[in-house]
C-alpha cells in the first residue's frame, strides 16, 4: 500500500470545525479519527459541549473485508478517500455497519 495516512475531512463552517483521517499501522490495523468543534457540537450534545472526539479502528483481520467492499484494490487510504472525502466522511460508519465491517469505537464529549 503507497499511502499510511489520508485527511477525509478538514472543513471549517459555521457549526465549527470538523476533521477525519484514516491511518494505516505496519500492523495492518486502520484507525479512523475524527474531531468536532464548536457550535455544531453543542446544537447536538447541549450548552457547554463544544468538542466531540472519536475513534474507529478496524482490526487488520478485518482490513482485507472493507477493502473488497470498496473495490480498494492494492491502496485501500486512496480508495476511502475517494468514497468518503468532505461531506461524503459522514457516510463511512453507516457503510461500514452496512458492510458488516466489525470497529472498536471509542468516543468522549466536552472540552
Amino acid at each position: 500500500m503507497s499511502k499510511r495516512f489520508v485527511t477525509l475531512r478538514d472543513m471549517h463552517d459555521e457549526g465549527g470545525h470538523r476533521s477525519l483521517a484514516a491511518s494505516l499501522a505496519a500492523d495492518g490495523t486502520l484507525t479512523i479519527t475524527g474531531q468536532d468543534l464548536g457550535d455544531g457540537v453543542e446544537q447536538l450534545f447541549g450548552p457547554g459541549n463544544r468538542e466531540y472526539e472519536w475513534v474507529w479502528t478496524i482490526r487488520a483481520q478485518h482490513v482485507p473485508q472493507l477493502a473488497a467492499a470498496l473495490g480498494a484494490g492494492d491502496d485501500l487510504l486512496a480508495a476511502l478517500a475517494a468514497r468518503f472525502s468532505d461531506e461524503r466522511a459522514a457516510g463511512l460508519q453507516p457503510f461500514l455497519d452496512e458492510q458488516a465491517i466489525p470497529y472498536d469505537h471509542w468516543s468522549r464529549v466536552g472540552d
